[in-house]
């Protein structure tokens, strides 16, 4: 763990109030998620891992997307052994789901004035605005197998020093309530949803489900998804067992296992 004396993160908290069992704490990173794969090896002997940054330069989204960032935004990667995750690797992909599910819970307990929802497959919003982007991996061979579950929540940055192009369609915590949240708080209380999420796939399929589908912004919308050349549009019908984007088209159902929203 490198540390520096400015980390704005108390490691031994997070240690001691999650399940974590090794903390890679950098200052500055351009993506934890590609650190993260580089250390798996180690990272999953010791899971779940997190690979924390202070600052991250080059936060990479899904498709090769940059995730813009700056100082105050919480970015880190959680890794976990593939095969310790009580889920069959066809549902694997739901942790999307329950990792998106998570932020908005917590979101949404720490400001209770604003509405919080989940967009398909890994945005977490409020209003129309972008507040959270989650990308997860899958990397490994036969006999090492990792999930990296990256996350980059807005929180204390302003989106006022965001490009126009960013400032437009995202906002951060302190934008919406003008104070700064403890970030070891904010990351810890996601660590401990997300477990909560996760179990709650297992245990109760059917309502994360039916939870999932309730804070869905796609709902009933108008939706166009890009899988590799194709674009799909019909209504949103909501999100399936799989994780899975169910869209109404003119020719039926069409379920998008993956994907990117490009109109809603």
């Amino acid at each position: 763990m490198s540390r520096s004396q400015f980390c704005p993160f108390d490691i031994p908290r997070l240690i001691r109030e999650t399940s974590l069992q090794h903390v890679e704490y950098h200052e500055s990173l351009e993506s934890t998620n590609t650190l993260a794969a580089e250390l798996l090896e180690p990272l999953v002997e010791r899971s779940p891992s997190l690979v924390l940054a202070a600052e991250q330069t080059a936060g990479r989204g899904r498709r090769g997307n940059l995730w813009w960032s700056s100082a105050g935004s919480l970015t880190f990667s959680l890794v976990l052994r593939s095969l310790d995750l009580p889920l069959s690797a066809e549902r694997r992909p739901l942790v999307a789901i329950a990792a998106g599910m998570a932020v908005r819970d917590v979101l949404a307990a720490l400001v209770s004035d604003h509405e919080f929802s989940l967009k398909w497959p890994n945005d977490v919003l409020t209003g129309a605005r972008k507040v959270c982007g989650i990308l997860v991996e899958q990397h490994g061979t036969a006999d090492l197998q990792g999930l990296i579950v990256g996350i980059g929540v807005n929180v204390n940055n302003s989106l006022a020093e965001a490009p126009v192009e960013v400032s437009d369609r995202a906002t951060s915590l302190f934008d919406l309530q003008g104070q700064s949240f403890d970030l070891t708080d904010v990351l810890a209380r996601i660590l401990r949803q997300l477990d909560a999420r996760v179990s709650q796939l297992v245990s109760q399929p059917r309502l994360a489900l039916s939870e999932a589908n309730r804070h869905n912004a796609l709902n009933g919308r108008i939706v166009t998804v890009q899988a590799g050349d194709l674009l799909v549009t019909g209504h949103c019908a909501g999100i399936d067992e799989d994780g899975q984007l169910v869209l109404q088209t003119d020719s039926g159902l069409v379920r998008c296992p993956t994907g990117i929203v490009r109109q809603w």
